[in-house]
């Protein structure tokens, strides 16, 4: 009998082949808004600073942001945080990574930005590095 970790959804086919597909339940999250609201994938480039944003005219799940510098990104935080349409109260920071000495930076975990709501993106870069930033997310329209 094949033992389950607690975190996944095992699926092991009913004929005698021995292929299984093991997913998390995050993956298994991700996958399924995916299949039901569709990817739209949003890049920005530039050597300047980054002042990225976008506004959530339905509710939308961002499924992954990713940068990449063409130099280590210098003592700068890179920030990501939501500006909430309900006031300053709500507005929340979800990452603040300093880019002392990286290249690259994969922010996986998903979440919700509520209608009315943006995403705010902002790094410095004074070292002027090329960047490339795509933000993949699932739209409810």
């Amino acid at each position: 009998m094949r033992q389950r970790h607690p975190d996944s959804a095992t699926y092991t086919p009913s004929s005698n082949s021995e292929v299984t597909m093991s997913l998390t339940n995050k993956q298994a999250n991700v996958a399924n808004a995916q299949a039901q609201l569709g990817d739209e994938v949003s890049r920005e480039t530039g050597s300047g600073a980054i002042a990225y944003t976008l506004l959530a005219e339905s509710n939308i799940r961002i499924i992954g942001v990713m940068l990449h510098l063409s130099d280590a990104g210098g003592n700068e935080d890179f920030v990501m945080s939501i500006d909430s349409a309900a006031g300053e109260a709500y507005d929340t920071v979800l990452l603040s990574q300093d880019m002392h000495n990286l290249t690259d930076l994969n922010s996986t975990d998903g979440f919700i930005v509520p209608q009315g709501d943006t995403l705010s993106i902002t790094f410095a870069n004074t070292g002027a590095a090329t960047y490339g930033l795509t933000v993949l997310y699932a739209d409810g329209r």
